[in-house]
This record gives structure tokens, C-alpha cells and sequence, in this order.
């Protein structure tokens, strides 16, 4: 029996309390077919329980004696006393309640007379003559007898536990990625007339009972092979598989054992909360962020896309970094450039996604030759480095003049990343092409140019010679020899033509032919030397000039000049 007791408040009206009684009274019909519907359950014919055939025919025979009893409620005046009553026995007994006249257990007259005043509402679920009470305890003729009949009908069998069914192998944890089909199997022996559940322990979810799927999941299905073995398939496994599972034996007690499912997940780099291209200022700091998901959780490494270095928060740095933050402080123009996100955790494929990070900076300009000479006709080329992001628009000047291309000016730009080298070439260099140029490059952030001064180179002329190489071979030299006799016996001609003066007209016409056919010889000598003279060459040389030819050229020359100035 179970007694509801539902405390009232002091405000609570007797119209209240009887409104109550009268909505529990339009229940009872309802309560009366449901019990009747039970007794009709409880009354089908002996085939349909063909596993306890005695234990029924005892009870349609006999009658479990009802027992009676009474109980003593005591209430406040504002409390509402529900009793309600289960009854146990084949068939159900009629039910009705009597008011007990006062007992002891009441404290004193006024509170037994004000608990006449206030009845309780009773709920009775089936109420029926008295009766009927009498005509069920005259057919029960010993009670004791009809408990020992109960007692022996349901008395279960006892089966050893080596007779019971028992599990062959542990169920293993399995581990599968996310999409492939997962494999659990339980092995039993000995199973009888027992049966094998399959269980999801988490969400407490019966998938299968022996060879039948109960859940709904069209993924799930069971097979039995080699009469042990009881094995639940999960096809196209999803991350939400991940979890516990129990294979149960319906034993008394019940038998089970639980395996993990392990659901492995591919990383998956989220793209909201992962950085995109980002542009700064050169000289600010910047933190490039990467999100990733998967099971294991995913490891995330950051590299430059051409193996530059990468700058760490601690000023150093290197190929590669972990962590789903990397913070470079003071950017610079050098580290522009593509970086990529790699999100790896055993599970193939590893994945990666490219972030640009744009170095935003003003023009600069490097010249390495700010002087440059160049001649007349001359080709020249001027050349500038420059650096800028954005790209510069670039131009060279002469005299606060762009310099519009020509045939004979042609400007030139190369471009790579953000390094640019311009490149002026003037061909055919004249007089008024000499003097400043300048190469300006400009962008959003400023602009700015620098200088180049081209001056002029004279020509000069420059022209080897080399010493003339005489060649003697055919030169011949004439000496003219003078003896003492010829000296002395021109001068006693001399001295006797002087004493006889009939003698002085032929010996002054001897001393002139002399002295004509001498200078005839000289001269002829002379001319000879001179012609020789005039056949040189450049570049040639003669293997018969030596030092004794020299000499003994020199020696005649000197006698010959010794004689001349004897003869005057």
C-alpha cells in the first residue's frame, strides 16, 4: 500500500477541496477499464504460457487470501490525506474502506472531534458490496496451504555457474577514421536459450537483440558467426560514433563487457578563425593565427613558403615554429612573403593553408655609380636600384624634364618582389647629353629620386713607333789613305815649286786634280750612305748589324773626316 499525503495551505477554501473530490471522482472510470484490462492480461488461456503451466492452473484453481488490514492517518485540519492501494492477488478482491472507531493513538477528545468534523477524501480505486470480502475468505480453507503452493510453483532452478554462458574473448577498443566502417565483436560461449544485446552505454540506446536491430541507424547491423561470435557493423563511421559500447548477456545477474570506439578525424584548418592575407606598416607588430580540428587534435607548424627564416618573439629565429600564434614584432620589408599554416596529427592527409603577409613602406633609392664618364658617340647606360610596396610608378628626368623614349633614349625597368632596377641607355652620346640625371620612383606612402652626373671624356691619340733597324750589308765605304811619303813628297813639291818659280803653274795643277778626285770620291761615298739611309723599314730588323760592322763603319768615318780637315 502507498500513502500520498499532500500538504494544503491555510488559504485553501473548502469549495477548493471539494472541486478536488470531484475531478478524482470523474477519474475512476478510467482507473476501473485500465484494471480490468490488467485482469483480462492476466487471465489468457494456459497455451499462450506453455513455459509455466502449473503455476497457472494453481492460480485459476486457488486464490491468494487477501490480507486485511488497518492503518491509522493522522492529518491536520488543512491537510488532504490521498491512500492508495495496490493489490496483488488473482483475482482482484472488491475494495472498500471503513472508518476505525478512536483509538488510543488520538491525543485527546477535542482532536478526535475536530478530526470527525474534517473527513478525509479517500480515492478508492474499486469499490464493491462488502460481500464480496466474505464470499473470497470462505473459499480460501488454509492459507498456509495456498503459500506453500505459490511458494513451489515459483521456485526458479538453480544453474551452476560452470552451465552458465560465458564470454571467450575480451572485447577489444577499436580505433577507425572517420568515414570507414567500424568492426565490434563480442564472443560467447555456451549461450543456451540466452540472448546477446548490444548497447551504446553513453546514451544507455539498445542497437540489437540477438539477430535484430532495435535502433534506427540504418549504418548498424549484426551477423553471428561460427555460432559465438557476435559482431556489430557501423558503416560510414561519423565522429559522433566515438564512444562506449556494452555486449550484454540477459543472465541472472546480468553479464557484460564494454569496448572502446575510437573515432580518428583528418585535421581540417577552420577558416574564420584562421588569418587571411594581411597588409601592415612596416615597423608594426602583426600576429598570424591558424585554427584547426580533428581527432587527435591536430599540431600546428608554421614555415615561410621559401624556406626564409622566420622571426621568433625572442628575436631569434628559425625555419619553423609551433603554435597556433605567430607574433613577429617591428615587420620589415623582409619579412614579406607567403607563410604557411600545416595542421598534421598522424592522420593523413596533413593540410596546410597560405597566408600573404604584405609589407606596406615608402620608396627608397640605391645608386652604386652617381659618376659616369662617357665619349662622343659613345653608348652609356645608367642604372638605380629602388624599393618599394605597393609597386613605385618609375621615370627618369634631365633638367626637371621626363625623359620621353627615342631611339636614342630607352629606359628600362626589371622587376622582383618588391625590388626594381631601372635602367637608362643613351646611345650615340653628344656634346649636350652630358650632365645630371635623375631616377625618381614613386607609390601611395611618398616618393623620392636620386642622381647621376654624366661628364665628358676627351678623346686623345696615341701612336706607338718604334726605332728604325739599318741594314749595312750593301753600304760601301771609301777611305781615303794618306802616307807619310805621299805627305812628305807633296810638300817638298810644294816647298821646290816654291824655289823655282818656273814649276809653280804644274804643281798648283797636280794639287787641284788631286784634290778634285778626292772630293769627287767623297762625295760619291756620301751619296751612296745617303741612299742607304733612306731604305728603312719599320718593325724589321737585320741579322748582319753587329757590333764590329758598327765599329769599323764608325772607324772609317772618323778618318775620313781626320783627312778633311788635314787636306784644309
Amino acid at each position: 500500500m502507498k500513502i500520498k499525503i499532500f500538504p494544503l495551505t491555510t488559504e485553501t477554501t473548502l469549495a477548493q477541496r471539494q472541486l478536488q473530490h470531484r475531478q478524482r471522482q470523474r477519474q475512476l472510470p478510467q482507473q476501473r477499464q485500465q484494471r480490468q484490462q490488467r485482469q483480462q492480461k492476466q487471465q489468457q488461456p494456459q497455451q499462450q504460457q506453455q513455459h509455466r503451466p502449473r503455476r497457472i492452473m494453481k492460480l485459476q484453481r486457488k486464490h491468494k487470501m487477501p490480507e486485511i488490514s488497518s492503518w491509522l492517518i493522522v492529518v491536520a485540519a488543512t491537510v488532504a490525506a490521498i491512500v492508495a492501494f495496490a493489490i496483488c492477488c488473482l483475482p482482484q478482491p472488491p475494495l472498500a474502506l471503513a472508518a476505525a472507531a478512536p483509538s488510543a493513538h488520538a491525543q485527546d477528545e477535542s482532536e478526535l472531534h475536530h478530526m470527525d468534523q474534517h473527513q478525509p477524501d479517500f480515492i478508492i480505486g474499486e469499490s464493491e458490496e462488502r460481500d464480496h470480502i466474505a464470499h473470497h475468505l470462505a473459499e480460501m480453507q488454509n492459507k498456509e496451504e495456498l503459500l506453500e503452493d505459490i511458494r513451489d510453483d515459483t521456485a526458479v532452478n538453480v544453474i551452476p555457474e560452470k552451465d552458465l554462458p560465458k564470454f571467450g574473448e575480451l572485447l577489444q577498443n577499436v580505433t577507425v577514421p572517420v568515414g570507414r566502417e567500424a568492426v565490434l565483436q563480442c564472443v560467447v560461449d555456451n549461450l543456451q536459450t540466452y540472448k546477446i544485446a548490444w548497447l551504446r552505454v553513453d546514451t544507455q540506446t539498445i542497437l540489437t537483440i540477438q539477430n535484430h536491430v532495435i535502433t534506427k541507424n540504418h549504418r548498424m547491423s549484426i551477423t553471428h558467426a561460427e555460432k559465438r561470435a557476435w559482431i556489430l557493423r557501423i558503416r560510414d563511421v561519423k565522429e559522433a560514433d566515438k564512444g562506449w559500447y556494452m555486449c550484454q548477456i540477459n543472465t541472472d545477474p546480468m553479464k557484460s563487457q564494454v569496448g572502446f570506439l575510437d573515432v580518428v578525424v583528418p585535421p581540417d584548418i577552420l577558416d574564420y578563425p584562421t588569418s587571411t592575407d594581411m597588409v601592415i606598416r612596416e615597423g608594426s607588430n602583426v600576429t598570424l593565427k591558424c585554427a584547426a580540428t580533428g581527432s587527435p587534435t591536430p599540431t600546428i607548424t608554421w614555415r615561410r613558403e621559401g624556406g626564409e627564416l622566420i622571426p621568433l618573439p625572442n628575436g631569434a629565429e628559425a625555419v619553423a615554429y609551433n603554435g597556433s600564434f605567430l607574433t613577429i614584432a617591428k615587420v620589415n620589408r623582409l619579412n614579406m612573403g607567403a607563410y604557411l599554416c600545416i595542421a598534421s596529427n598522424g592522420i593523413p592527409p596533413t593540410v596546410s593553408k597560405r597566408v600573404m603577409l604584405i609589407v606596406h613602406f615608402p620608396p627608397m633609392i640605391w645608386i652604386q655609380n652617381q659618376l659616369v664618364g662617357a665619349a662622343l658617340a659613345q653608348n652609356i647606360t645608367l642604372e638605380c636600384q629602388s624599393e618599394a610596396y605597393p609597386k613605385s610608378i618609375n621615370y627618369w628626368m634631365k633638367n626637371d624634364t621626363i625623359i620621353v623614349p627615342g631611339e636614342r633614349f630607352v629606359p628600362e625597368t626589371f622587376e622582383s618582389g618588391y625590388k626594381i632596377t631601372m635602367r637608362l641607355t643613351i646611345y650615340d652620346v653628344d656634346i649636350q647629353d652630358f650632365g645630371a640625371y635623375r631616377c625618381v620612383a614613386k607609390n601611395s606612402l611618398g616618393d623620392t629620386d636620386g642622381a647621376i652626373k654624366l661628364y665628358h671624356i676627351p678623346q686623345t691619340t696615341t701612336i706607338t713607333t718604334m726605332a728604325p733597324t739599318v741594314s749595312l750589308n750593301t753600304v760601301p765605304v771609301v777611305v781615303v789613305k794618306y802616307n807619310k811619303e805621299q805627305r812628305y813628297s807633296s810638300n817638298s813639291n810644294q816647298n821646290t815649286n816654291n824655289n823655282n818659280p818656273y814649276n809653280y803653274n804644274n804643281n798648283a795643277h797636280n794639287n787641284q786634280q788631286y784634290n778634285n778626285k778626292a772630293q769627287r770620291t767623297k762625295t760619291k761615298t756620301m751619296d751612296q750612305q745617303s741612299s742607304a739611309l733612306n731604305n728603312v723599314y719599320v718593325g724589321a730588323t737585320s741579322s748582319l748589324w753587329n757590333s764590329q760592322d758598327h765599329h769599323a763603319s764608325s772607324t772609317a768615318r772618323g778618318r775620313d773626316h781626320q783627312q778633311q780637315q788635314q787636306h784644309h
